[in-house]
């Protein structure tokens, strides 16, 4: 509801600093005050301040503060507040120097790691770590967060942006010249190209979809393609308003040549291709689907100057993200886990009010990983149902009722132990046929 133009909102939405929890703090309600997860307590005669009466319960003197920031608050609010805000500066002054021990703990862990020139992640001992640094060998500094066009489309509005249609021609002699439309319509070889186009992009939408099943469509890759295309217009001042002399037999084959050239692992034996292509899937998924002929007509009307330094610029930044051997991913490692911990408050104020989280968050649960605690404090579990149930709402709650907590314990009817020293003919009645 606020304005485009308001500041607060600008500096969050540009993720300068901020939330959307702070701007509705400050202009409807500051909310639930906790203390050590609980609502204020009753600290004496079973009332929070003096002023409540015995045993209430109730909203106002546990602690929830209805007056936003602007209209303020009243005294009793001030003081439950600075209750709150109190827990904050001691979990600050105690987590320093926690983050700071695991920090140094990460660091002496993984001080040795680096990129070798065989393309191998090893430490001082020549162990072992990756084949391929992050698996697709590309350096943290040209990585960006992306997001994939294809993922989250309906098949009709995915086949209505990226198919490529030849047989109206008055439609596509608006947008081509006329030597490339008499090409389109007379040429079957181009019809069959641009065919396998629409059926690489849609195997490409059906392997993502099985890569991020839950629909998340962000990911980090090397080339930001939306920037590059506004680039090219700027820098070759394309006019929309003309027909252009980009054939899209061109845009096929110096697309599927540019993946040829982006070449993460070398080699031709069945490990080194499969590693390749692992490497080189996200990226070739994301060019395509910005690079196809139907997007190159409608959304981005290139020229094949234009086309042409595009499929230069991504070659080359793809060559420099590639990661060097000699960097020392390590320390890298460890300093990009340090740095956030060092920011994590170990109260869960995120999820303020929400009972269903209560699972150990921030600064303790990152020391019972990398202590790999036997005994988590709150162990959890995350249950993927099959999609027929998950999409419905019955059905997911049935599931809900009928789990419960089984230990090893309630489905053993008996245990015995056996002497059996010779594996290939055992004693073991049950095991011989296998």
């Amino acid at each position: 509801s606020l304005s485009i133009y308001n500041n607060f909102k600008t500096m969050v939405v540009a993720g300068s600093k901020g939330s959307k929890i702070n701007i509705s703090q400050i202009i409807a309600v500051v909310g639930q005050q906790n203390v050590n997860g609980k609502r204020i307590p009753f600290s004496f005669a079973s009332r929070t301040l003096p002023h409540f009466i015995k045993d209430d319960y109730g909203p106002e003197s546990c602690g929830f503060v209805e007056n936003s920031y602007l209209s303020g608050l009243t005294p009793s609010e001030f003081y439950f507040h600075a209750m709150g805000g109190r827990e904050g500066i001691i979990d600050t002054a105690i987590k320093t120097s926690e983050t700071g021990y695991i920090q140094r703990r990460l660091i002496k862990a993984m001080e040795s790691v680096m990129v070798n020139y065989d393309g191998t992640v090893r430490n001082s001992n020549r162990h072992l770590i990756q084949l391929r640094y992050g698996e697709d060998g590309m350096s943290g500094e040209w990585i960006e967060f992306q997001f994939l066009s294809t993922l989250k489309l309906s098949d009709e509005v995915f086949e209505k942006k990226f198919k490529f249609e030849i047989s109206d021609q008055e439609h596509i002699s608006k947008y081509y010249q006329e030597d490339i439309v008499k090409d389109l319509l007379t040429s079957s070889y181009i019809l069959q190209e641009i065919l396998k186009e629409w059926d690489l992009l849609q195997r490409d939408r059906k392997i993502l979809r099985t890569i991020f099943k839950i629909g998340e469509t962000k990911v980090a890759l090397p080339i930001n393609i939306p920037r590059l295309l506004w680039n090219a217009k700027k820098i070759f001042n394309l006019n929309y308003n003309l027909p252009t002399d980009l054939h899209p037999l061109r845009v096929i084959s110096g697309v599927r040549e540019l993946l040829e050239r982006l070449i993460v692992v070398k080699g031709k034996d069945p490990i080194s291709v499969e590693a390749q292509s692992n490497a080189t899937l996200l990226i070739s998924a994301h060019i395509r689907s910005f690079l196809c002929c139907k997007q190159l007509q409608i959304e981005n009307r290139l020229s094949t100057v234009a086309f042409e330094w595009i499929l230069g610029e991504i070659e080359s930044r793809f060559n420099c993200s590639l990661v060097q051997p000699g960097e020392m991913v390590g320390p890298l490692a460890a300093q990009s886990l340090g740095e956030p911990a060092t920011q994590m408050t170990l109260n869960t104020f995120h999820y303020a009010g929400v009972s269903s989280k209560n699972v150990t968050l921030g600064v303790p649960r990152l020391k019972e990983i990398i202590n790999v605690s036997k005994s988590p404090r709150t162990p959890s579990l995350t249950i993927f149902l099959k999609p027929e149930i998950a999409s419905n709402t019955e059905r997911t709650k049935s599931v809900l009722i009928r789990l419960e907590h089984t230990t090893l314990r309630d489905i053993c009817s008996q245990t015995t132990i056996y002497y059996d020293p010779d594996p290939i003919n055992t004693i073991i009645q049950t095991d011989r046929e296998f």
